[in-house]
């Protein structure tokens, strides 16, 4: 049964009344006149009157007592939450040198002020960013008039991917567009949207700049730090922090500069910052620039060369394209799963709070347990700084187990933010301001979901350079107003039960796929097993816990998924402070191993046997995938087990491949099917040890008796004489990003 809470007394003034003049007969016989005019009547109803608010007070006590539990578990009502966003300093019509803006900056929407949390340089530059667009399902005739294009000039796609991969890579042409990331109309996706995984920035010079004017402007901006602002759109909000819990990691971004010095299609890696708290909020990504005369990009590049493989985006704004000074490739968005809406450069972070420097507060009387009250609630408790007699005292969540006074760490207080009230110690648990001591404060104090204003409301900076102007290119997000007393209530429960706490296998699966900076694709939690002491099974080796994880996507091996050094820094920083002191937890990658398909098909009469095999091939690509089909997007599969992709310590059989290609649509008949392992010997069953996971290296689909397996490793990646084989073997197949050129009237 439910646990149901009456109330002490819930009788009305009315029912008051009514019990008193229905006693009257029993007491009082001779009172028979109990009209509203008698004067005892009149009594009877001044005492209801007064039983009702003596009744409403005692039906207090138990919301008294839940408030009283609410300080005595120590779970305070949560202050309001400061407004966070990105504000943009162009430099329109000032002078076209560097200037260096201090932190603490405040801008201002209409009369609700905004603080600059970090300073910046602004070079006499703008930036320009452009994705290289993946043109999706391009016309085969497409494809063969760009290569007709390259072999017309002397050129082919295997020479330019030579001369911008490694020795002997063949190359499969992918077109793209230039897209400017102002002109995309929906978010951008790094993993998805672009052929390489890449943000391009162009540094671009003034308007109508001759080569003086760039000169000076590349003098500028040597040696100069580039606020690059990054504002992301989380496609999982579960991957969001839970609140109160510490900053997590960003990416592993990195930048790199064109080098044409060093001959070929090569890159300079430059220092770089990591943006604070990105992708929850929007950050900013810090990038020193070299000197001057490493600020350019190729020039001498023929038509045909510009855009292609590793090299820039091609323009095709010819105004544009003579302001460039140099361009910069960011490097990391993808690995991560962000999906940007806007980046620039010259971005400050922003939050709204407004500042009181110094208040003054009544000085101490040497009581115990002294209570100031701020002249703000709501208080930003990472801002407030206490001086109590010109020494400033530290703040504590734990006045009660403070050091009595006189001994080291008893000057302390306690905050609360929500009401603004500072509390002190009663001088055996913290020290006591002394008689007379002054007491002054400085904080900051925030609106809470009024700063959460529309795109381009911060229109003003009263502190700037003449010629400056700023904006913020999105809405500014976060704020939210105090909680209410009856919400913090319902936290109790939460506490008690000591979430966000790693403990339990679903308890690691849970908290990593809340780690910002990663998007999980798959976890798998391996309790009491030690990847290193293998061939033991889970269970034989207790204190450890291993936990293999592969990103939602890899460009880079969109069939073989597997974490880079970011991702699991990302993954470590965020499980540190969750997991069990006494458990060594390991965060491994997936081992791929790899397996040769070989498979002959009889297909239904009037089906085309291209279709079929296609269908074939994707069955067996989905029944092997490593990630979940809620990942993929692929067919919820029928094989039971296979919900959370391929298992770990399962070996794939030829009898199981067979049967998914039996269950396909239009085969007929499977004529026969051989399985190879990693050096292509056939097998029944290929098994699968510790971490590994199968992937195919090569897979021949054919009518009628299946290639023999020698025949499709020595084939390596060219195709068979029915054009079924799809193998991976050398020379290996580069993407080589080729520009498509906007047609003209």
């Amino acid at each position: 049964m439910p646990i149901t809470l009456p109330a002490i007394d819930d009788r009305s003034y009315q029912q008051l009344v009514a019990d008193a003049l229905a006693r009257i007969p029993i007491h009082t016989p001779e009172w028979t006149h109990t009209g509203p005019s008698d004067p005892g009547v009149t009594l009877i109803e001044l005492f209801a009157f007064m039983a009702e608010s003596l009744l409403y007070r005692a039906n207090l006590i138990p919301e008294r007592n839940r408030l009283k539990f609410l300080q005595l578990l120590g779970v305070p009502v949560l202050p309001a939450n400061p407004a966070h966003g990105l504000v943009q300093v162009r430099n329109d019509a000032g002078p076209r040198v560097n200037v260096t803006l201090p932190a603490g900056l405040t801008f201002f929407a209409g009369a609700l002020p905004f603080v600059g949390e970090q300073g910046l340089d602004v070079p006499p530059v703008d930036g320009y960013c452009v994705v290289k667009r993946t043109v999706n399902n391009p016309d085969s005739a497409l494809l063969d008039y760009y290569r007709q294009l390259y072999e017309a000039t002397g050129r082919d796609f295997d020479g330019l991917a030579g001369s911008t991969g490694e020795a002997g890579t063949t190359a499969d042409p992918v077109l793209y567009e230039s897209v400017a990331l102002d002109d995309l109309r929906d978010v951008f996706d790094a993993g998805n949207d672009a052929v390489d995984g890449a943000l391009w920035i162009a540094l671009l010079a003034p308007a109508k700049s001759n080569e003086a004017e760039k000169a000076a402007v590349r003098a500028e901006l040597a040696g100069r730090t580039l606020s690059v602002g990054l504002i992301p759109v989380r496609a999982d909000p579960a991957a969001r922090l839970v609140p109160g819990s510490p900053a997590a990691p960003p990416p592993a971004l990195s930048v790199w500069i064109p080098d044409p010095s060093s001959g070929g299609t090569r890159y300079a890696r430059l220092d770089s910052v990591a943006p604070q708290g990105f992708p929850d909020q929007p950050g900013i990504l810090q990038v020193t620039l070299p000197k001057a005369e490493s600020l350019i990009t190729w020039s001498d590049q023929e038509p045909l060369e510009a855009g292609v493989g590793d090299r820039p985006p091609a323009l095709t704004d010819d105004a544009i394209d003579d302001r460039v000074l140099t361009w910069l490739r960011i490097d990391g968005l993808a690995g991560a799963g962000v999906r940007l809406c806007w980046a620039g450069v010259h971005c400050v972070p922003i939050s709204q709070r407004s500042r009181v420097a110094r208040e003054l507060l009544a000085p101490g009387d040497g009581e115990a347990d002294q209570r100031r009250q701020l002249s703000h609630g709501q208080v930003l408790a990472d801002s407030l700084v206490v001086l109590v007699g010109g020494q400033r005292w530290t703040p504590t969540d734990e006045l009660e187990s403070a050091t009595g006074e006189g001994q080291p760490g008893s000057l302390v207080f306690a905050l609360d933010a929500e009401a603004g009230i500072i509390r002190f110690g009663d001088g055996v648990r913290g020290a006591r301001p002394a008689n007379g001591a002054e007491i002054a404060a400085g904080f900051d104090w925030s609106a809470g979901a009024a700063g959460n204003v529309a795109a381009g409301a911060i229109r003003l900076a009263p502190d700037l350079p003449p010629g400056f102007k700023v904006g913020n290119p999105v809405a500014c997000t976060g704020g939210t107003d105090a909680e209410q007393a009856a919400d913090a209530e319902k936290r109790i429960p939460l506490v008690l039960r000591h979430r966000d706490r790693a403990v339990s296998a679903e308890d690691f699966v849970e908290v990593l796929k809340a780690a910002p900076g990663a998007d999980v694709g798959r976890i798998d939690v391996l309790a009491a097993w030690h990847p290193e002491l293998s061939p033991a099974m889970p269970g034989d080796q207790p204190g450890v816990v291993t936990v293999m994880v592969i990103p939602r996507r890899d460009p880079g091996h969109p069939d073989t998924p597997r974490p880079d050094a970011g991702f699991i820094d990302a993954l470590c920083r965020h499980l540190a402070p969750r997991r069990l002191v006494t458990c060594e937890v390991l965060l491994r990658a997936p081992v791929y191993a790899a397996i040769w398909i070989s498979v002959g098909i009889e297909i239904i009469a009037g089906q085309s046997v291209a279709e079929v095999r296609e269908r074939v091939r994707a069955a067996l690509h989905d029944h092997l995938s490593p990630l979940p089909p809620t990942v993929t997007g692929r067919p919820i599969p029928s094989v039971p087990g296979l919900e959370n992709g391929w298992p770990l310590f399962r070996a794939v059989g030829a009898l199981e491949l067979a049967t998914v290609v039996a269950r396909c649509a239009g085969v007929a008949g499977v004529s026969g099917l051989l399985l190879g392992d990693g050096s292509g010997s056939r097998r029944d069953s290929v098994p699968m040890h510790g971490l590994q996971l199968p992937y195919i290296a090569g897979l021949s689909v054919t009518l009628g008796d299946a290639v023999p397996l020698d025949e499709l490793v020595g084939r390596g990646s060219g195709p068979s004489a029915d054009g079924g084989a799809d193998a991976a073997g050398p020379p290996p197949r580069r993407r080589l990003p080729v520009p498509k050129v906007p047609q003209e009237c």
